[in-house]
């Protein structure tokens, strides 16, 4: 399938989560995307599942707690309510489905064939002036060269930690932020340099 016609059907996947109010279809689609993730390599199933985890259950509780409704439990200054915990559901298994359609394109596309295919679906807007292809060319160097900008800021993290004494937590924190914010500006402003330093070092090697 062409990654202009996975983000048009992601995005209308999204969309008409939001006309559905009830539990019982969320289910459904949940029990679906379960099965459908089963197809994706377990490696990218547990690339960022503690911090997306914590959202979900920040969300579940968030919404669920002193909603209007059926008291359903007490504790204290907290209730849950059987609308609360409607609301909770639903919109905690939206926002799962919404980061599981993510998980699924990005397990069956590269990263850059998903960047260069919304380029080309915000093209037309070009014709208001707007720099759309050099904005998402530039964005497609950057995430290419962000294994080479890996490399390079471990490199230069372990020189400094031979060259200078370093101790303590905030001191190793400062000595990073030093070199690694303008590595990550530069990164963005000019991606392609990257890429010749790495290959003068691959020579010099």
């Amino acid at each position: 399938m062409p990654p202009e016609v996975s983000i048009i059907l992601y995005i209308a996947f999204v969309v008409s989560l939001f006309f559905l109010s009830h539990v019982t279809p969320y289910l459904v689609l949940l029990v679906v995307m379960i099965f459908l993730l089963m197809t994706v390599p377990r490696s990218q199933l547990k690339a960022g599942m503690l911090p997306i985890s914590l959202f979900l259950l920040f969300t579940f509780i968030s919404n669920v707690i002193n909603q209007h409704g059926r008291i359903l439990f007490t504790a204290g200054p907290f209730m849950i309510t059987d609308e609360g915990l409607n609301i909770a559901m639903v919109r905690t298994v939206r926002l799962f489905l919404m980061i599981a359609g993510v998980k699924l394109m990005m397990a069956r596309m590269k990263t850059e064939d998903i960047i260069h295919a919304v380029g080309r679906l915000l093209s037309p807007l070009e014709k208001l002036g707007l720099p759309i292809r050099d904005f998402f060319e530039t964005m497609g160097l950057t995430i290419k060269c962000f294994p080479v900008l890996k490399k390079m800021a471990s490199e230069t993290y372990r020189k400094k930690m031979q060259a200078e004494t370093v101790h303590g937590f905030w001191n190793k924190t400062k000595l990073v932020s030093l070199f690694l914010l303008p590595m990550f500006i530069k990164s963005i402003q000019s991606p392609e340099t990257f890429f010749r330093e790495s290959d003068t070092r691959e020579k010099e090697s």
